[in-house]
């Protein structure tokens, strides 16, 4: 093979020799060329130079020539003569590209940080990419110049014209992400990764930075996922296994993390932060006992230790284990170590308790100073002030205790909507309107977070309003249209909603979130019930790992009276979703269909502690009571 490859060379050579030859040549010119190559090739440059030179002596300005005695020269290691040597063949042959991009090499290894050379070597290779555009090695090296100099934006404008050419190279979707970056367009980088490591599934580099961005956006299931190449590639690195575990954990796939979990701990039982970690997805999965044991282990070896207690008193909260929860984080602030961090969150907690408990004013008092943390919103400490006030009716107090972050932070979708909702409430329509106006200009995302406060106010027409005014504006906006079908449905118009979603769907078929919301609501409404099934069938197909759709599909075939499959998804959907009260319900009322009281009573049971709202929480009990009273009578339901 190797000769060959020789062979092939010296054939190309000896044709670019003969097609350049000059008028001097002579019959033996051609074997003495050939004679030289093939001596350097074997490392014999003394006679490789001294062949060549007899060749240049006849033809003294043929570029060719003069361009493989530089090769030659450059692998003999006389770099000056061979830089030399190729300033002449680009000023004989200026659009000699191999010459350009060889001496543009050449001089940028020998510049060092002179910038001057830099940028001298950089003209050269400029000419040999305006020469020859589809060399993406030169190509890269100019935006690497351009990059390392400070010029990002000439850099990006490289890049960009040999992605036009090489969509799908690996390290030049890679590159443009990072000239993105500098560039302040972070935003836009994501996509050029995510492709590069489409690519090359195994692309530690641009993984890495994907990893951060998923984390960074709260993306944690992408996040787990884009690891699991690395994982397949070497299965001894425990270190993946451990993030890609968290990841799902905090994705709320508890399941899988805790599998996860479990496995890692077959190979290092004793790694006490993976069983902290167990025991966090057992909490998730409403598996107390299990989870309460391990933090109970963990806090006898390490009874100190900030994040056990956390975790520890965030999952007595869960439990409504108050007392106990609030005895656990006053330990916590009690530990002179306790991060900043660790201790908001443990008065942030202990003001949610007061709120459980109907301390509206203590809560009110205990959240007030936690609004702020590091100089972002703490909106749980927000929430749990403003929940305290609603139930007292105090949403005059809500609009002056909102105030001061408002002026703050005039863009904060999240401040801004709830001060839209209190003024709405308070029955301010001419503040709230100007408000909710306001944040349009910020963008769609403040945009449906106002239609949403007014939603939450019930206040369904000033949410409809809101949004149909965006739309003038950027009629083509999904996000939008969407928003407005939402509103529409939750107002009582079923027929417009219904309409706006299949106007999506004509233009977007693969948009599983308007699926979802469209084969539910016919599942509720017990219309369309096979295309609602195929629908959100499609959906899930699309993301099996949304718990949503599958509790919509679950759900689509109870109505149709399809049991078997409706107790499949839910089941599923119960594994993804174990803190979800609707989703308890619905398998509930699949159980109780099928006569099995016992477990359809305690899933009601289990989505009363979990939360539901207050129209949900009085069927729930209507439910129980119906079924308590059956087996009181000693009958099951029909």
């Amino acid at each position: 093979m190797r000769l060959m490859k020789k062979c092939a060379l010296l054939l190309l050579a000896f044709l670019a020799f003969s097609v350049a030859a000059g008028a001097q040549e002579t019959a033996d010119d051609p074997y003495e060329f050939i004679l030289a190559k093939l001596a350097a090739d074997d490392g014999r440059f003394d006679e490789a130079l001294s062949r060549i030179d007899k060749i240049v002596a006849k033809n003294p300005q043929n570029a060719v020539v003069l361009y493989e005695r530089a090769l030659i020269l450059i692998d003999a290691s006389k770099v000056d003569t061979a830089e030399a040597e190729l300033r002449k063949v680009v000023v004989i042959q200026p659009n000699f590209y191999d010459a350009e991009r060889v001496l543009g090499r050449v001089l940028l290894d020998r510049a060092g940080t002179d910038r001057a050379k830099v940028d001298e070597a950089l003209v050269h290779l400029q000419n040999a990419f305006r020469i020859y555009p589809d060399d993406l090695g030169t190509g890269m090296a100019i935006s690497q110049i351009y990059s390392l100099s400070g010029r990002p934006a000439e850099a990006e404008k490289v890049l960009a014209s040999m992605l036009e050419r090489a969509p799908d190279q690996r390290g030049l979707n890679y590159s443009y992400a990072q000239v993105l970056t500098k560039l302040g367009r972070g935003a836009e980088s994501l996509k050029y990764l995510e492709r590069a490591v489409e690519v090359d599934p195994t692309f530690g580099l641009a993984i890495q930075q994907l990893v951060e961005i998923y984390q960074s956006t709260n993306q944690w299931q992408k996040a787990a996922e884009v690891l699991q190449p690395l994982i397949n590639d070497d299965p001894t690195n425990l270190d993946f296994q451990r993030q890609q575990a968290f990841f799902y954990l905090r994705a709320g796939m508890a399941e899988k993390a805790r599998a996860r979990f479990v496995e890692l701990l077959v190979v290092d039982p004793k790694d006490t932060r993976t069983q902290y970690y167990l025991a966090e997805s057992l909490s998730d999965l409403e598996r107390y006992d299990e989870a309460d044991r391990i933090y109970r282990q963990l806090l006898e070896k390490t009874p100190d230790d900030p994040d056990v207690l956390a975790s520890f008193g965030l999952a007595q909260v869960g439990r409504k284990k108050y007392d106990e929860a609030a005895k656990t984080f006053r330990t916590l602030l009690a530990l002179p170590d306790a991060g900043e961090g660790v201790q908001t969150l443990a008065k942030t907690q202990l003001a949610f308790i007061d709120l459980q408990k109907g301390n509206y004013q203590q809560a009110i008092d205990a959240a007030k100073p936690l609004f702020i943390f590091r100089d972002k919103v703490n909106p749980q400490a927000i929430n749990i002030a403003l929940e305290a006030m609603k139930r007292q009716k105090r949403y005059g107090d809500a609009v002056t205790m909102l105030q001061p972050l408002v002026d703050k932070y005039a863009s904060d979708p999240f401040v801004n909507a709830r001060y839209i909702e209190m003024l709405a409430r308070a029955g301010d329509k001419d503040r709230a309107r100007v408000a909710a106006s306001t944040q349009s200009k910020f963008g769609v995302r403040n945009t449906i977070s106002a239609a949403e406060a007014y939603v939450q106010a019930d206040q369904y027409d000033q949410a409809i309003g809101v949004v149909r005014d965006a739309l003038r504006t950027k009629p083509d906006d999904v996000e939008l249209q969407f928003e407005l079908g939402a509103a529409l449905e939750r107002s009582g118009d079923k027929a417009s909603a219904e309409a706006t979603f299949l106007a999506i769907l004509e233009k977007h078929p693969e948009n599983t979130g308007t699926m979802n919301y469209l084969g539910y609501m016919w599942a509720e409404q017990g219309v369309h019930l096979d295309r609602a099934a195929e629908m959100l069938h499609r959906a899930v197909t699309l993301e099996p790992g949304n718990g949503a759709y599958l509790d919509s599909l679950g759900w689509a075939y109870f109505r149709q009276g399809k049991l078997d499959l409706a107790e499949k998804y839910l089941n599923n959907a119960a594994q993804i979703l174990p803190r979800d009260a609707t989703v308890h319900e619905h398998l509930g009322d699949v159980l109780a269909k099928r006569g099995d009281t016992n477990r359809a009573l305690s899933l009601y049971r289990v989505a009363l502690t979990l939360d539901p709202e207050s129209k949900d929480e009085a069927k729930l009990r209507s439910k129980i009571a119906e079924l308590e009273k059956q087996q009181q009578a000693g009958s099951t339901p029909r």
